[in-house]
């Protein structure tokens, strides 16, 4: 599982029980992909789903560009 700190809070990528990995943010699952970095880029390219997300402006603050600058936990 990784964890980004996320200016609007904590959002993970974890493996689901059918084996994709999802977006996880305020104990929702906004959307799934087949690989963990194909999460990571939907995160970063804000085409998650999640309303919240996608419509922030991400564009003063850090937003991880690789699943590498993610916290691993």
């Amino acid at each position: 599982m990784w964890r980004y700190k996320s200016p609007i809070g904590d959002i993970y990528i974890k493996q689901l029980s059918d084996g994709r990995y999802g977006m996880i943010y305020d104990d929702k699952v906004w959307e799934s992909c087949h690989t963990p970095q194909a999460q990571a880029d939907n995160v970063y390219m804000q085409v998650t789903g999640c309303f919240e997300w996608d419509d922030y402006d991400a564009d003063d603050c850090f937003v991880p560009s690789d699943l590498s600058e993610w916290e691993k936990l």
